[in-house]
C-alpha cells in the first residue's frame, strides 16, 4: 500500500500530461471540417478541405501549439508577420487558440493569397509539366510563395523552382499527398506519447523545409535581403544604388580632373596632341571599366 501511494502521484502526472499533449493535437479530418465550417474559407478551400487537412499534418503533424523554431506557429505554420495581421494576436497567445480559431485566420490568409496571379493560374491548367494540378499542388504553390510558384509556372517545368533544400512545389505536393511519416499505427497522437523508436526515441517536430516568410518559403538570398531591410530600413537593392551612385560621382570627379590637367598641360605645349589624345582615351577607359566592375556587385 505504501508503494503505491508513493507511485500514485507520478501516474496522476503521467496521465495529465498524456491528455493534454492529446488535446493539442488534431487529425486531418478535423482540420478539414474545420475548414469546411470556416466563415473565412472560399468555395474552392471549402471544395478542397481534405487537401488542407493534409498540408495540416505536413505542416505539424497535427499539433495546434507547435512552433518550428525560426518563424512559424500552429497547425498549418503561420508566421509571426501573418499572425499579427490575420489573427492580431501574439505567436504565444495564438498558439493557444484552438483549431477552429487557427484555421479562420488561416483561411483569411490563403483566401487573400489564392487571388494572386500564380495560384489562380495554376489551378486552371488542369495539368502541368505531365501531371494533373490537384488541390494538393494548388496548396504547395501558395505555402512554397506565389512568386516562387510564378517561377515554376513561367517555366513549364516541376524543376523550375527548387528551395534551398532542393524541394520543388511538385514534390512538396507529393508529400503533402502521401501524408507524413507514421510510427506506431499512423495515429500521429499515438507516435508523440508512444515515442517512435526510429525517430531515436523521442518525437521530433517536423524541420521546416525552407525559409518561410509571407504566404510560404523564400530562397536564402530573399530572406536575407528581406531581413537586411526590416532591421537597417533600407533594402539591399537601395543601398547598392545608393553606394554606386557616390562611387561613380567620386571616380569621375577623379577622372575630370586628371583630363583637365591634360588640356592644361596641352594648351601651354608641355605635351603633344598625340599624347593628349592618349591620355584621355585611357581615361575614359578606366572610367568604363569602374562602371563595369561595379555593376557586377
Amino acid at each position: 500500500m505504501r508503494i503505491f501511494k508513493q507511485l500514485l502521484p507520478a501516474w496522476l502526472v503521467n496521465a495529465v500530461s498524456a491528455v493534454a499533449i492529446a488535446a493539442a493535437l488534431v487529425t486531418a479530418t478535423q482540420v478539414a471540417d474545420a475548414i469546411r465550417n470556416s466563415p473565412n474559407a472560399s468555395p474552392w478551400l471549402k471544395a478542397n478541405a481534405d487537401a488542407v487537412g493534409r498540408l495540416a499534418m505536413f505542416e505539424s503533424s497535427g499539433q495546434l501549439d507547435v512552433y518550428n523554431g525560426s518563424c512559424c506557429t500552429g497547425i498549418l505554420q503561420m508566421n509571426k508577420k501573418n499572425i499579427r495581421k490575420y489573427a492580431e494576436t501574439s505567436p504565444e497567445d495564438f498558439k493557444t487558440w484552438d483549431l477552429q480559431s487557427q484555421v479562420d485566420a488561416w483561411s483569411k490568409l490563403t483566401t487573400e493569397a489564392m487571388q494572386a496571379r500564380a495560384p489562380k493560374t495554376l489551378a486552371g491548367l488542369g495539368t502541368f509539366d505531365g501531371r494533373e494540378v490537384d488541390g494538393d499542388m494548388v496548396l504547395a504553390c501558395v505555402q512554397l510563395g506565389i512568386g516562387n510558384c510564378q517561377k515554376m509556372i513561367n517555366s513549364g517545368s516541376c524543376n523550375g523552382f527548387a528551395d534551398i533544400n532542393g524541394t520543388t512545389i511538385c514534390k512538396m505536393a507529393d508529400r503533402i499527398r502521401n501524408g507524413p511519416p507514421t510510427g506506431n499505427n499512423g495515429d500521429p497522437v499515438d507516435d508523440l506519447i508512444q515515442p517512435n523508436p526510429d525517430q531515436g526515441g523521442t518525437y521530433r517536430p517536423p524541420v521546416d523545409p525552407c525559409i518561410r516568410e509571407g504566404e510560404g518559403c523564400l530562397p536564402l538570398t530573399e530572406s536575407l535581403e528581406q531581413g537586411f531591410a526590416s532591421g537597417s530600413g533600407v533594402s539591399m537593392g537601395n543601398l547598392r544604388a545608393i553606394i554606386f551612385a557616390i562611387s561613380t560621382a567620386f571616380v569621375t570627379l577623379i577622372l575630370m580632373s586628371f583630363i583637365t590637367a591634360l588640356f592644361r598641360n596641352y594648351s601651354i605645349g608641355s605635351i603633344e596632341k598625340v599624347e593628349l589624345v592618349s591620355g584621355v582615351q585611357k581615361t575614359i577607359m578606366i572610367g568604363m571599366s569602374f562602371i563595369v566592375v561595379m555593376s557586377l556587385f
